[in-house]
């Protein structure tokens, strides 16, 4: 190799050298790229819930007993466990509370939740021996707070060409020993306007389904929604009342049942997600 040949390596050699050294440089002076922190959330759907995810009865086997969610350390932690009525055709699943620091107020939950649950069969004059009915129940959340049960099932009445599937729910205040309903947690004509939407979301729909209950949905106006969701949850207006919508709220969500054909499934649960959760 000549010596020209040498000089002319010799300084390419240091111009790569040199590129490199710069370019590790900048890469240390770069801001790193900004990281997805969504990912490490995640969301539990309803339980359809859940919390029904349909609008038929949820084929998920209810729980037969728990504990309170976020119980603190120095607090024993509310149990429950699910007990049902039988009475001929008649069976209807209920939850029954334990642990409640006050065994009156225990007492006093434990008789609100009963009689709600079986307030199905007045409604559907299961008395007269015509009826059959089945009810289960799931527990989706349960706290030192409150606690709130679902209620899936069908109803059949002689003489009726098919059973009518059904959804119900209640959640109960522990503290002050009351119902709690879709007015404690929005405004029912807000919701009645989402219903109407196009931004609306329906629970565990999709296919035929969700096309069939877009359109019924269109059926009701604004004041008709307004109306079923100002009556909605127990407790009842008046007995034999029953209502044509029932709620919840779980980990932020609120769900609402709508009323639809029985070709559409009889009931659609609406899920909302609030801008504030």
């Amino acid at each position: 190799m000549t010596n020209r040949n040498i000089i002319i390596a010799a300084v390419l050699s240091g111009a790569v050298i040199t590129g490199a050294v710069i370019a590790v440089a900048c890469s240390a002076l770069e801001t790193p790229d900004k990281i997805d922190l969504a990912s490490t959330y995640t969301t539990v759907a309803a339980s359809s819930e859940p919390e029904p995810e349909s609008t038929a009865a949820p084929a998920t086997a209810p729980e037969t007993s728990g504990q309170a969610e976020g119980a603190g350390e120095q607090a024993e932690s509310i149990t429950y466990e699910i007990q049902t009525h039988k009475e001929g055709n008649i069976s209807v699943q209920y939850p029954v509370l334990s642990n409640i620091s006050d065994p009156a107020k225990q007492e006093q939950v434990n008789q609100l939740l009963k009689k709600n649950a079986l307030s199905i069969l007045d409604a559907w004059d299961a008395g007269s021996g015509k009826t059959s009915i089945e009810i289960k129940c799931q527990v989706p959340s349960v706290t030192r707070k409150r606690a709130t049960a679902l209620y899936t099932g069908s109803a059949f009445t002689e003489g009726t060409a098919h059973p009518t599937n059904i959804f119900y729910s209640n959640t109960v205040d522990l503290d002050a020993c009351k119902d709690l309903g879709l007015s404690d947690y929005t405004d029912p004509y807000t919701m009645a306007g989402y219903v109407l939407s196009d931004d609306v979301q329906f629970s565990g729909l999709g296919g035929e389904a969700l096309s069939m209950v877009m359109e019924e949905r269109k059926l009701t106006d604004i004041n008709g929604y307004t109306k079923i969701f100002e009556e909605a949850d127990f407790p009842l207006a008046a007995s034999p009342a029953w209502p044509s919508s029932f709620s919840y709220e779980k980990q932020g969500e609120i769900y609402f049942s709508i009323p639809v054909s029985h070709a559409a499934g009889d009931y659609a649960i609406v899920q909302f997600t609030p801008e504030t959760k």
